[in-house]
């Protein structure tokens, strides 16, 4: 069949469904109608219309405005929970036939508007860019909400599932761009970050070991043990240190040893430990000196992670007090190093001495506070909201005093 000839019947067809549509209302009636039309676009994929279609027939069956300009509240009461009930029912039915397409960035805002990601985390844990992502296609239809960008513009930026998000930044982007979203442009904190952290630090610390195998390998012309961790490998093997010798890119190790302390996975931070260990027998120009506590960048933060590794608790304690007590508060009255022995106090579980540090050092910064636990997070975990209530008081702050109160009286077992 010649173009002319598909064009000419590509215009009988279109001409039968408008035709169809005036012979149902004919024939039939308005609701027969609707329904032809809804069945028509479903048939033809065009489900934004369809979407509109289903709306409008719940709109003719009650008697309403069929161009749908009413509000909720516009809805007669007795019929305002039907409404709602169909509504999330075809952003169900809409969400699903674009998910059936593979459309996920489409299908996002009918389970958005209904506040249920479920199925769009089911389809995005599954989903993987072509092998061909990043390739040039001129005459490419662009599908902007259905490339790498865009759903990882649905599963991280807008939550659809953060972590599967991140991953793809991870695998895709590679280990920079992820450890700026996690470092600056991170939204989310519990049991997601706690995720997303232990991916980045597994990700390093693998291309760290293979770095570091290949290395040996090449050197000692034979494959060290498969189960060789990196403590092992860099273990009386001072020659891959020599010449100003690295394997990893240094502000990389660095970031990650500083999310590792912000974790809880003990797995995580044993890795990290080791990443320390490396990090400690760089040659002096890869040494790095940070703002106090931190001026001998991993040997303290080795000493930070092996304490909520379990290890040296009450030395590491002794280490970060003295610490506090040399640096004392900065030129602007903030004291970052009496926020990290409060924060180590609380994680090792001695919330009454990080309250104790809080009020004499802490609780009249200037500043917000960047690492510690909040007083008001101390006090549940301490279960002792006496100075907070106190600190409260001094300050003239009527709602943290009531909010107190209320968490004071709702502890299970609450102390004086």
């Amino acid at each position: 069949m010649s173009t002319a000839e598909n064009q000419k019947a590509e215009s009988t067809a279109n001409a039968d469904r408008f035709q169809s549509l005036i012979e149902t209302l004919d024939e039939s009636g308005v609701q027969a109608t609707i329904e032809l039309l809804a069945k028509t676009l479903e048939s033809e994929k065009k489900f934004p219309q369809l979407f509109e279609a289903l709306l409008m027939k719940k709109r003719h069956e009650l008697g309403l405005a069929l161009e749908g300009n009413d509000s909720i509240r516009d809805i007669p009461e007795e019929h305002r929970q039907e409404v709602e009930d169909y509504y999330v029912e075809v952003c169900r039915i809409i969400g699903g036939h674009l998910l059936a397409e593979g459309k996920i960035g489409s299908a996002w805002p009918y389970f958005r508007a209904i506040d249920d990601p479920s199925a769009i985390a089911e389809a995005i844990s599954s989903w993987e860019p072509p092998e061909d992502w990043g390739e040039y296609k001129e005459d490419e239809e662009e599908t902007d909400e259905d490339d790498l960008d865009g759903i990882i513009e649905v599963a991280f930026n807008q939550g659809a599932h953060p972590v599967r998000g991140y991953e793809l930044i991870l695998s895709h982007y590679g280990t920079c761009r992820a450890i700026t979203t996690f470092e600056h442009q991170f939204p989310y904190q519990g049991e997601t970050r706690e995720a997303c952290g232990k991916l980045l630090i597994d990700q390093l610390y693998g291309e760290l070991l293979d770095s570091l195998r290949n290395d040996i390998e090449t050197t000692e012309k034979k494959e060290p043990p498969k189960d060789a961790d990196v403590g092992t490998l860099i273990s009386e093997r001072e020659w891959l240190f020599e010449s100003l010798g690295y394997h990893i890119d240094i502000s990389h190790l660095q970031s990650c040893v500083r999310a590792a302390a912000t974790l809880e996975d003990q797995e995580t931070i044993g890795k990290a430990i080791q990443m320390c260990d490396y990090g400690r027998r760089l040659g002096r120009d890869y040494q790095v000196t940070e703002r106090p506590p931190f001026e001998d960048f991993y040997n303290d933060y080795r000493i930070m992670l092996r304490a909520l590794s379990g290890e040296g608790i009450d030395g590491a304690i002794r280490y970060y007090t003295s610490k506090m007590e040399r640096a004392g508060p900065d030129e602007d009255g903030n004291n970052f190093p009496a926020e990290v022995l409060t924060f180590l106090l609380a994680q090792v579980g001695k919330p009454e001495d990080a309250i104790a540090v809080y009020i004499e050092h802490l609780k009249d910064a200037p500043g917000p506070l960047s690492v510690c636990p909040s007083l008001l997070q101390l006090s549940a975990l301490a279960e002792d909201y006496s100075q907070l209530l106190e600190t409260a008081r001094e300050k003239d702050d009527l709602l943290q005093f009531g909010l107190g109160l209320v968490k004071r009286a709702s502890s299970p077992e609450p102390k004086s």
